[in-house]
């Protein structure tokens, strides 16, 4: 709502006659068309803040009111201006009844004719486009210089028009400047997360453990286990439930690669004792 939303600067600016009344219009970057609501009012006979009051009073068109830049005799000013597509709401709500009689057939023109006039109007001019807010000039705007106070209002409107200019490449310059900022501290936070992911491959091995038996040395202590289950008779559940409670594991295949010479010691301990012949050292059968 104006006072309360950013400042828009229309691309188009333009004073409408309508029954010897002016009307102010601007046509926004978003194509959108907006009425001066102080001119609009002197034309009703109005008074412009009770009007601002009603229209944030009234949910459907409140949202339509806006703060816009605007050139005037006196220099450049913030205004409040409402959209077309909320005009006809606004005038509706003005009762012709309630006026005096000499007033009454200014509001039902305004009410039956204003809005197709400023359509038509802007529509008979081609659209005034500007660069997209991603574009910013190569090379950068001069802030221009301030003429003086007893300067034709011809050349202070010009100066107004060339500062708005000047006050929007720095706000697309600082824009620009936050979007690449925002890239960089994306990127950063990007190649921080993958140094973070490198700092945690160690804790990831520690997780996942030692690695444990190969397929051949499992393979093997089943041979060996299959040896001690023939020179004792003891049962294969006995015979593995004993080799898994001296390595600490629940599963012969979960028992340390590093820890392979103990188990092959062990199933030789265990073979030599039942009788069966001692292999020799460094391997088991």
């Amino acid at each position: 709502m104006a006072g309360e939303s950013e400042v828009l600067v229309p691309v188009e600016r333009d004073t409408i006659s309508f029954y010897t009344h002016p009307l102010v219009a601007v046509r926004l970057a978003d194509g959108r068309i907006g009425v001066v609501l102080r001119w609009l009012c002197d034309g009703l006979q109005l008074e412009p803040t009770a009007q601002i009051r009603r229209i944030r009073r009234t949910e459907a068109i409140a949202e339509e009111l806006l703060s816009v830049r605007v050139n005037t005799e006196g220099g450049a000013q913030v205004m409040p201006a409402l959209t077309l597509r909320a005009l006809p709401f606004w005038l509706a709500g003005i009762t012709p009844a309630r006026v005096a009689e000499e007033l009454r057939p200014v509001i039902l023109a305004y009410q039956r004719e204003v809005v197709d006039t400023l359509y038509q109007h802007f529509s008979q001019r081609p659209s005034q486009l500007t660069a997209p807010p991603t574009l910013v000039p190569s090379e950068p705007i001069t802030q221009p210089e301030r003429p003086p106070q007893d300067a034709p209002a011809l050349a202070q409107a010009e100066y107004h028009e060339a500062m708005a200019v000047w006050l929007r490449w720095r706000v697309d310059i600082e824009a620009w400047q936050q979007r690449t900022d925002q890239r960089q501290t994306a990127l950063e936070q990007r190649m921080d997360s993958a140094e973070g992911m490198l700092h945690l491959v160690p804790e990831l091995l520690e997780r996942l453990g030692p690695q444990t038996l190969s397929p051949e040395h499992q393979h093997t202590i089943q041979s060996g286990v299959k040896r001690l289950h023939e020179l004792t008779g003891r049962a294969y559940g006995t015979l593995w439930t004993e080799l898994g409670a001296s390595f600490h594991v629940a599963k012969y295949d979960q028992i340390p690669e590093s820890r392979w010479e103990e188990v092959a010691e062990w199933l030789r301990t265990r073979i030599t004792r039942a009788g069966g012949q001692a292999p020799e050292q460094g391997s088991l059968f």
